[in-house]
């Protein structure tokens, strides 16, 4: 099958996804308002938070949906401008804005990983997450993403050079003249006038600093993850104060936030670390099908559903609307995410641990 035919497959699938994940999206910002636990916490308005950059992600994925591809040392993101009706210079910034939503997603991973973990262990929590010191959690993802696409808009910049390397290839495999197209790149080994191949320092530098945020980003998830999961399985079984609804939230809550990990893993981290790797070493992917482009506009459809499957009051609100089934009687849990820390109400020091449940 011709790449052209492939190009319509990718923009077709980015609309469809995208469709199902403004959908989607929206249907679980509604069940975090409607139908949280009554004492979730601040994890309510950090989910809340997630889901509408989510949703804004998918409607950027749907108008904009721009293509990855891999050409020798080149790794370059294009937007096709017979398919758009603004102009060249608006869908280049959109590509930019593309690619710094894509550096927030990375850093709202880690964020609800530091989150998770400061409501198990009380001493960090007050140490780093406690009043104002919350709104790095809300910070982080705006500037990681703004840094993101500054440093893509400095090092991957269209340019001559890159336009005359690419000026043949993309009509030989695309269809598309380079004046077509809107486009960033990086172009690790150009090639002067002599012939002789040279490394091009901006765009390695460009590279490191990404590697870098991936990296750091990654570092949490794993870190912070595993602390976590140690802490609640050495802690859990010896909480005997705290309501067995306490537990299973909190039990609910990690599960889903491992799968919701595994995904951008699997969809986001690998396929980003094997575009800049590859051209960086000067090995030609060739790839006939823009699986890239798929992964990552799959990534949002997927990622509501561990939490509204996983997630008992999300379940249950969800197969009441889907039933058009109300409950006659609704019980408040007691004891929610923030109370974990503590461990709830204990015979000794016990109005700390609940204090725990209001102050977060």
């Amino acid at each position: 099958m011709r790449s052209v035919v492939w190009l319509e497959i990718e923009s077709t699938t980015q609309k469809v996804c995208g469709v199902i994940s403004i959908t989607l999206n929206f249907f679980l910002i509604y069940l975090i308002l409607a139908k949280s636990p009554p004492k979730l916490g601040g994890y309510k308005w950090l989910m809340l938070y997630t889901y509408l950059f989510e949703w804004a992600y998918a409607c950027l994925n749907f108008f904009v949906g721009p293509s990855m591809h891999n050409y020798n040392s080149v790794c370059m993101v294009f937007q096709d401008m017979n398919k758009v009706w603004f102009g060249h210079g608006v869908a280049e910034f959109l590509v930019v804005v593309y690619c710094s939503f894509f550096g927030s997603s990375i850093a709202i991973f880690a964020v609800h990983f530091i989150y998770r973990y400061g409501a198990v262990n009380l001493d960090f929590r007050q140490k780093y997450l406690s009043g104002a010191k919350q709104v790095f959690l809300y910070i982080c993802p705006i500037g990681c993403g703004v840094f993101w696409g500054l440093t893509v808009w400095y090092f991957m910049s269209e340019s001559e050079v890159k336009s005359d390397y690419l000026r043949d290839h993309m009509m030989q495999k695309f269809g598309l003249k380079i004046e077509e197209c809107a486009y960033i790149a990086l172009y690790f080994w150009p090639v002067d006038n002599s012939g002789n191949v040279y490394p091009e320092q901006l765009s390695f530098l460009g590279v490191v600093i990404m590697y870098i945020i991936l990296g750091v980003t990654f570092f949490c998830v794993i870190y912070f993850g595993i602390n976590c999961y140690r802490w609640i399985s050495r802690k859990l079984g010896n909480m005997e104060n705290v309501s067995q609804a306490a537990k299973s939230l909190q039990i609910q809550l990690f599960y889903a936030l491992l799968i919701q990990a595994a995904i951008p893993c699997v969809l986001m981290y690998l396929p980003a670390a094997m575009i800049f790797t590859c051209p960086m070493l000067n090995i030609d992917l060739d790839l006939k099908y823009p699986f890239i482009g798929v992964t990552i506009a799959i990534y949002p459809v997927i990622d509501p559903f561990p939490t509204i499957l996983i997630i008992k009051s999300y379940r249950r609100g969800c197969i009441d609307l889907l039933t058009c089934r109300r409950k006659k009687n609704q019980i408040a849990v007691g004891y929610g995410i923030d109370s974990f820390a503590g461990g709830g109400r204990g015979a000794s020091g016990s109005n700390t641990h609940n204090h725990i449940l209001t102050s977060f």
